[in-house]
């Protein structure tokens, strides 16, 4: 008795064909199973108040002047509410200039300023990630925040969970 006759069933008896047919459905129904019951039972989501501090590097002072505290701020490509200015620190931009004697020292650029501001957001905390307006905030993390007056491209330096 041959493995596969002429009309291609295995031992005579099933057709190869229906027998890949119920592999395959098989299989996706086991795969759909796992997907929905098992792998997803890990992920704790929690909703929380979150402090976020970010840093706003080399702007002018025009920009530095419309930013206030109290200003609701969004998130740039979302458009979704990132949080609310609660406290706003100014300091003068320093570069690295090389002076007449080959010193490399550190120098304040006039006219050029670094703000750190101290948000209150919403967020969500999960075990992989904050996220805050769909956006996950890291620290070092580009953040680019807009309000109807200003948009400016900051870098989160702390994160402080409430």
């Amino acid at each position: 008795m041959k493995l596969i006759d002429e009309k291609g069933r295995l031992f005579g008896k099933i057709n190869l064909f229906d027998l890949l047919v119920v592999v395959v459905i098989f299989a996706l129904i086991g795969g759909a199973s796992y997907k929905f019951s098992v792998s997803n039972k890990n992920v704790a989501i929690n909703e929380s108040d979150l402090k976020v501090k970010l840093w706003v590097a080399d702007i002018k002072d025009v920009t530095v002047n419309v930013i206030n505290v109290g200003d609701i701020v969004k998130e740039y490509d979302s458009n979704l509410v990132f949080g609310e200015i609660i406290k706003k620190e100014v300091k003068p931009h320093y570069e690295e200039v090389k002076t007449s004697d080959g010193r490399v020292v550190n120098a304040p650029v006039e006219g050029k300023y670094d703000v750190y501001l101290t948000l209150k957001c919403r967020g969500i905390d999960s075990e992989n990630a904050i996220a805050i307006a769909s956006k996950e905030v890291r620290i070092g993390g580009k953040i680019v925040i807009k309000h109807k007056l200003y948009a400016v491209q900051s870098r989160a330096v702390e994160i402080i969970e409430q």
